[in-house]
């Protein structure tokens, strides 16, 4: 890496830095002013829902990671504008296509950095926020479940989680298993706890109940295996938002409901965004670009920025709308998921062309 490079990914790295902090410090306070309207129920109080509010910021984060990368380069290469540098660069000899080399360099890493964060870290603090939040709330220390039980069909059999505890594992499970023919309930039961083993699960205070045309049967066992339950990782993953969970919890469970005949179209659509939501990232620092060297003329920084303000909002809302529009039409996923960046890329294409 040459001082020249070193120079400008410095440049935008600080910018991004600062635009970064500026907007978070932004949201953070419109969404604890939102929280407070939770607080008082439990144990969850002021304190606590600004605890929340931090343990929610990486999330928050990779969804601005696009905005992020866009102002932060527009004002990056707004600054050296305004202070002749990129001028004297290009007296000095340095191609556009050098310049945009050496941009590239800092879009490398913040395409790195969204993985990371939308991989790893927000889906984790995601869940552990609303974990924190839920045992606040309902004074539960075993069990958490934001939308108060899930629901899960595994070929023959219709289960009800009631919750996961933090470690994953279930409680409150319920299980009706329907014969494949007639359609009928042959049996169902109720355990109070599941203990996943190498092979299986271990059900414990189970209360079955079998029906069958000699009538209906019903026992209690202490301790019962059962070997037809989902993987640990399948139950909390479909206790869990589609936007929490990471790439590779999303397609084990879009292939586990496929398998199963189920729908997975919020899953899919989840799921194909965050696999375009690197590629958008370096879309948006390419698109940042040509609205810099498209007139080297000084211009205010508040200028650049309003133009990504401006795009930014353009962008998310029509991500937004094609995101519902695909599950109201039924749209493909993939498409919905990646039109949005698509066209903003033929946008910095077209631009760029017209700069070179």
């Amino acid at each position: 890496m040459t001082l020249i490079d070193r120079y400008i990914a410095r440049s935008i790295a600080w910018s991004c830095f600062f635009v970064t902090l500026i907007l978070l410090t932004l949201f953070v306070f419109i969404d604890f002013i939102g929280e407070l309207s939770d607080a008082g129920e439990g144990n969850y109080g002021v304190g606590q829902a600004l605890i929340y509010v931090f343990l929610t910021l990486p999330e928050l984060l990779y969804q601005l990671f696009p905005v992020l990368a866009l102002l932060g380069t527009l004002v990056g290469l707004a600054l050296l504008a305004n202070h002749g540098e990129l001028v004297a660069i290009r007296a000095a000899g340095v191609s556009l296509w050098r310049i945009l080399g050496s941009v590239s360099i800092i879009g490398f890493v913040l395409v790195v950095l969204s993985f990371i964060v939308g991989e790893w870290l927000a889906p984790k603090s995601g869940v552990f926020a609303e974990q924190y939040k839920s045992r606040l709330q309902t004074g539960e220390t075993h069990f958490t479940n934001a939308d108060g039980g899930t629901w899960l069909r595994d070929k023959n059999h219709f289960i009800y989680v009631e919750g996961l505890a933090e470690d994953g594992k279930p409680g409150g499970l319920r299980v009706w298993t329907v014969d494949n023919e007639s359609l009928e309930i042959t049996q169902a039961l109720h355990a109070q706890t599941a203990i996943p083993l190498e092979r299986g699960w271990q059900l414990s205070n189970v209360e079955r109940i079998s029906l069958s045309m000699s009538g209906i049967g019903s026992d209690r066992v202490r301790i019962m295996p059962w070997d037809d339950l989902p993987k640990q990782s399948l139950l909390a993953a479909a206790s869990t938002k589609p936007d929490e969970l990471s790439v590779v919890e999303l397609f084990r469970y879009v292939s586990y409901l496929k398998s199963n005949g189920i729908k997975a179209l919020s899953y899919e659509q989840s799921l194909y965004s965050k696999m375009v939501a690197p590629l958008t990232v370096a879309v948006m620092v390419l698109l940042a670009f040509p609205f810099v060297f498209g007139s080297l003329r000084s211009s205010g920084i508040g200028h650049y920025v309003f133009i990504g303000a401006c795009i930014g909002i353009g962008f998310h809302l029509f991500n937004e709308l094609l995101r519902f529009s695909g599950l109201v039409y039924g749209l493909p996923p993939l498409f919905s998921a990646l039109a949005p960046t698509v066209l903003f890329l033929i946008i910095a294409l077209v631009s760029l062309r017209r700069i070179f």
